[in-house]
């Protein structure tokens, strides 16, 4: 029978290199900050924090080609949304409005891409990052000025979102995760220059351990954990640097191994499916750092970049590890590479 699985770089019988190329954008709202793509690789969405939209656009599969220019709103009144992720099961799309303090919750046509709603549920102040759990049940986002991560219990069925709480981190948290065996949240925090490590329970959603954090590069903001579970790394944008983490994958401790330069003021993260590449958005020098990634040791190696639109911000990987996009803030645009 046919083997779909993703092993050591290898996908659909390719093995990659992580290398990009490419120079093609697609225009989005104003501003976008965040991007990220669909778990089919159907679509791809971005976060405009000045137009207070969504974008929505068809991904060709083959190529990761990006079509369509259709926004929806991200909700009423003056929003700012900062970041957006999808469900695993195609079925939702979610928002963080920065100004508002809420979610914008979005019913996603799985044949189409479409998204439509425009219901919020409210969160701390100023949420600037959110993931959701691979089982679908939970959904958390960092809340940046109240200091906080909110916890909402997700209806797979609907798509709904119901607060289960709040739970403190250090000061600032900008950039949120959460391992694949959904026992672990991990949140940047900008101003002390750290990492809060949750445990979460499976069953419930519930964080614990606010007090628990481990010292990174200078402002951190993005932070991504590999697939494996064995590795997290998050983007310094004060010190221009990537910090590296071995992952207990009992207990979800870190422990540092190391850093490595970026260009200036990286921003967001992203690992690739496949464990091998880990690419970082540098929004100062406008560009991606490409990495290699060891996939026993998770360290990291290569000072390569690719030219981006101006300040890119957030960046995703798409599944088949063939494309990745990056959001530009300035330029409102998203870049499209290719991954070889």
């Amino acid at each position: 029978m046919p083997i779909n699985r993703k092993i050591m770089g290898v996908s659909r019988g390719r093995v990659f290199t992580g290398a990009l190329s490419g120079t093609s954008t697609i225009a989005t709202g104003s501003n976008p900050r965040g991007v990220c793509i669909s778990a089919d690789g159907a679509s791809v969405y971005a976060a405009n924090y000045v137009s207070h939209t969504v974008s929505i656009f068809t991904r060709n599969t083959s190529t990761g080609a990006l079509s369509g220019t259709s926004t929806i709103r991200s909700g009423t009144g003056i929003t700012r949304p900062y970041a957006v992720c999808t469900s695993a099961d195609g079925t939702s799309v979610y928002a963080t409005n920065f100004n508002s303090s809420s979610v914008s919750i979005f019913a996603r046509d799985t044949s189409t891409g479409a998204l439509s709603g425009t219901s919020t549920t409210g969160t701390g102040s100023s949420p600037t990052s959110i993931c959701i759990s691979a089982d679908g049940t939970s959904v958390y986002t960092g809340n940046s000025t109240s200091n906080t991560v909110s916890i909402f219990t997700r209806n797979t069925s609907t798509g709904a979102l119901t607060a289960a709480g709040t739970i403190s981190t250090a000061t600032r948290p900008e950039g949120i995760c959460i391992s694949a065996d959904g026992t672990s949240v991990y949140a940047t925090n900008f101003n002390s220059s750290s990492v809060s490590i949750f445990a979460r329970d499976t069953s419930t959603g519930a964080l614990s351990g606010s007090k628990n954090t481990i010292a990174t590069g200078t402002n951190p903001w993005g932070i991504c954990v590999s697939a494996d579970g064995a590795s997290v790394y998050t983007a310094n944008n004060g010190s221009n640097t990537i910090s590296i983490f071995t992952r207990n994958t009992s207990t979800g401790a870190l422990t540092a191994a190391g850093t490595i330069s970026t260009g200036t003021n990286p921003s967001g993260i992203c690992i690739s499916a496949d464990g091998t590449s880990v690419y970082a958005t540098n929004f100062g020098s406008s560009s991606v750092s490409i990495f290699a990634r060891n996939t026993s040791t998770g360290a990291l190696s290569g000072t390569s970049t690719i030219a981006t639109g101006a300040n890119p911000e957030g960046i995703c990987i798409s599944a088949d590890n063939t494309s990745v996009y990056a959001a530009n803030r300035s330029s409102t645009t998203v870049s499209i590479f290719t991954r070889s």
